[in-house]
């Protein structure tokens, strides 16, 4: 497949584990890309550790088998990153990368994109009330080039796009500043409302949900604001279509599924193609080539309308059902909290009985009940022990030299006891 546009789709969540699992399967088929503002950060599992005998908590962000998530890493709670992205996996051959080189930043993704022979960027970026990623983006904005889209919560109000404010932010020459250095203008909606709804109803809804592309490029102006299904956030989802070169994306199969019905109907077309075949006037060549023809054509013809089209992924199928569909599709239409709670337990329920299954056909079907503990399997400790300093924990490099060091300079020019030396003689 030929594409010559990327669709875009940005949200603040707001931490929001089930919104996010909504978005990651509703967009799965339509949109290219998902930028996500204050992801959410829940407790996967305990792993093994050698200073915590119940194991050091392991936190991560939602995932999905056709997305693939770039975010930056960091051990520490405080320092958990602001923004994710997502990219899916059709678009894997233009090799998405996130350019931690470029800038190493919680709050900011620089992504890298091979558009033929072109390298493009995209920016992802949450801005908080001190501007931080503002700060950190305008020291490494000359190493970024060819950026096609900076988008994102900049927390920024200022009266040149937000109409319910009517003073200017000093804050704005900044931003202006760098998306002018990265060749980008500020790109107004088409549809053009207020991309934060206030909690409070005695406070003004406000824009600081901002789009900024290169004023050439045919999305220019014409991204769309989503209030419809925002919620439970508070901020408006923003769909972006970007024009690119055109490239080609397709890494996807067509495939029937051994003993499935499709291929019972595959195996039925295809014997009532070849008994219609003519092949009593196969007198020459000509003629011979024709009868070819018209056989491959039978299997094309039988093969496309029982296959189904696919993309490999090393992961299973999916939970997400029409329970889900049906009970998120009535929560958007109410708007209701109590269908926001049944529509989670419902999801709860799902995934429940999914991987329930999942277990089973593991540990019965497949009699392999060790693939089930493949990702709790005991880990590997460092090649050193743990080493007690000044009653503290070595656990790592820098400690460890550190007490190697002290302990070095401790025994230096002490006189030393040279008889054992004799007795080894």
């Amino acid at each position: 497949m030929i594409k010559n546009n990327l669709k875009i789709f940005s949200q603040n969540v707001r931490k929001n584990k089930v919104l996010t699992d909504i978005i990651l399967e509703t967009q799965k088929n339509s949109a290219d890309i998902i930028f996500i503002q204050e992801p959410p950060r829940s407790p996967i599992r305990h792993i093994p550790s050698h200073s915590n005998p119940m194991g050091d908590p392991l936190y991560g962000t939602p995932n999905h088998p056709e997305w693939t998530l770039f975010i930056c890493q960091d051990t520490t709670q405080e320092n958990y990153a602001r923004v994710a992205t997502y990219i899916n996996k059709r678009l894997a051959r233009m090799r998405f990368a996130l350019r931690l080189d470029i800038i190493n930043h919680r709050d900011i993704n620089v992504l890298a994109l091979h558009n033929d022979r072109d390298i493009n960027y995209i920016i992802n970026i949450y801005s908080d009330s001190n501007q931080t990623a503002l700060r950190a983006l305008r020291e490494s904005m000359t190493n970024i080039d060819k950026t096609i889209i900076l988008t994102g919560d900049f927390n920024i109000r200022d009266s040149d796009w937000d109409p319910n404010f009517r003073h200017h932010s000093s804050r704005t020459d900044d931003l202006i500043t760098i998306a002018d250095s990265l060749g980008l203008e500020l790109s107004p909606p088409s549809n053009p409302g207020p991309t934060r709804f206030a909690d409070n109803p005695h406070d003004t809804n406000s824009v600081i949900d901002l789009v900024f592309l290169p004023p050439n490029n045919t999305g220019f102006g014409r991204h769309t604001l989503h209030p419809e299904i925002r919620k439970p956030s508070d901020h408006v989802p923003l769909i972006i279509e970007i024009g690119i070169g055109d490239v080609n994306t397709d890494i996807n199969i067509r495939s029937i599924k051994k003993d499935s019905k499709e291929e019972k109907e595959f195996i039925s077309s295809l014997i009532q193609g070849v008994q219609s075949l003519n092949t009593s006037a196969i007198r020459s060549q000509v003629n011979l080539e024709a009868s070819v023809q018209q056989l491959a054509n039978v299997f094309e013809n039988a093969w496309n309308i029982h296959s189904k089209q696919k993309h490999i992924t090393k992961h299973s199928k999916e939970w997400w059902n029409q329970d889900c569909t049906d009970g998120l599709n009535k929560y958007h239409e109410s708007g209701d909290l109590k269908h926001w709670k049944e529509f989670k337990s419902v999801v709860h329920t799902v995934k429940r009985e999914f991987f329930d299954n999942k277990i089973h056909e593991i540990a019965s079907s497949n009699k392999r009940p060790w693939d089930l503990i493949s990702w709790v399997r005991k880990k590997s400790l460092p090649a050193i022990e743990s080493i007690l300093y000044e009653n503290r924990l070595c656990n790592t490099l820098p400690n460890l030299w550190n007490a190697l060091y002290k302990s070095y300079n401790s025994a230096e020019n002490r006189p030393v006891n040279t008889r054992l030396l004799n007795e080894l003689s």
